[in-house]
């Protein structure tokens, strides 16, 4: 007995159809139900998802699988399930973290260019808390150096104090008067920057003054009254007529700053008060020569005065500075500008809380 080759099992079955008798009574085979559309694609993709990537080596062409389209729907369902239900958490979280910027972006665009960055609130998604969280950092490491620096900026304005009493002393034993008297105007001019570093420093390291019930038109009686006192002409037109909540000590400072400009500056100096729909108004005018347009939102900055021709005035450009700092920290505006009939006006604008 010979053996015979082995033979591929496709040749195997081609020569057995090719040897097997024709049958003439046979009915014609059935053709075989192909799958079409959507099903046959799911189901591989199913099988490579579940199995790995060399799952299509095992797997039917899309055109000759012999399943039926119900089982490749129920095959494939999972699938499409899952895909759907990573589509909606994905669009969830887009929103989540959309929303929570948006957010901070609303409370960052609410801070003036002066004010302190208020302390973000960290919750939300994790990304949006995360950032949050680096923000607050930054704030509050920016504000413990930017007290650092006001420290030290108080500590050396307060210790010139000592040397300037010394040289007044000095000055007052000169014989020269008119040297005398020039050197007595440059320690005064001295004294007055020392003591604006020092309220300044003070200014902005203390903590905000709580709000509390305000007799406003007792208040800026009082004040007017003081000036009068020191033989200073103001007049008061309007008046508040009810209570407010307001900050009193940083409210009679502000408009102390504006007067005393308006007296530096000015002439004919008065203190009008009117109560608006939702605000509080409070306006310092005078009939002095006023600002230049483009200089007025220069004025408000620390050190900065208004015109080279009032160098031969006393003051350290901090008034109008402090005046809208204090203003910004109870919620209010500082407003300056010229009258058309002349002179000028600083119109400081608090939201009305009534008592």
């Amino acid at each position: 007995m010979t053996n015979s080759p082995l033979k591929p099992i496709g040749t195997l079955h081609r020569e057995t159809a090719c040897e097997a008798p024709a049958r003439t009574d046979a009915r014609p085979a059935a053709p075989i139900r192909r799958s079409r559309g959507m099903a046959p694609i799911a189901a591989r993709a199913l099988a490579i998802a579940t199995l790995g990537q060399n799952a299509h080596a095992s797997m039917p062409a899309p055109m000759a699988c012999t399943i039926s389209d119900n089982l490749l729907w129920l095959l494939s369902m999972p699938l499409l399930v899952g895909l759907a239900l990573v589509a909606v958490f994905l669009g969830l979280k887009v929103q989540a973290c959309r929303a929570g910027a948006a957010r901070l972006a609303r409370t960052l665009e609410r801070v003036g260019s002066d004010a302190r960055m208020p302390v973000l609130d960290e919750s939300g998604p994790d990304d949006i808390a995360r950032l949050a969280r680096a923000i607050n950092t930054v704030r509050r490491r920016q504000a413990e150096r930017e007290a650092e620096h006001l420290d030290v900026q108080a500590a050396y304005a307060h210790d010139l104090r000592t040397p300037l009493t010394r040289m007044g002393l000095r000055c007052e034993m000169l014989e020269d008067a008119a040297a005398r008297e020039a050197m007595e105007r440059d320690l005064a001019e001295m004294r007055e920057l020392v003591e604006a570093s020092v309220a300044c420093a003070r200014m902005q390291r203390s903590v905000a003054e709580p709000l509390q019930r305000v007799d406003a038109d007792g208040l800026i009686g009082n004040l007017v009254r003081d000036y009068r006192d020191s033989g200073r002409a103001i007049a008061l037109d309007g008046c508040i007529g009810r209570p407010v909540v307001a900050c009193p000590l940083a409210l009679r400072r502000v408009l102390a700053n504006l007067i005393d400009n308006a007296l530096r500056y000015g002439t004919d100096v008065r203190v009008c008060a009117r109560v608006d729909t939702k605000s509080l108004v409070l306006a310092v005018v005078d009939s002095g020569p006023g600002i230049r347009p483009a200089q007025i939102d220069a004025v408000l900055a620390p050190w900065v005065r208004a015109q080279p021709s009032h160098a031969d005035k006393p003051g350290s450009g901090l008034g109008l500075a402090i005046a809208r700092r204090l203003a910004q920290s109870m919620q209010g505006e500082l407003h300056l500008e010229n009258r058309r009939s002349g002179g000028f006006e600083a119109r400081l604008t608090l939201p009305l809380v009534v008592a």
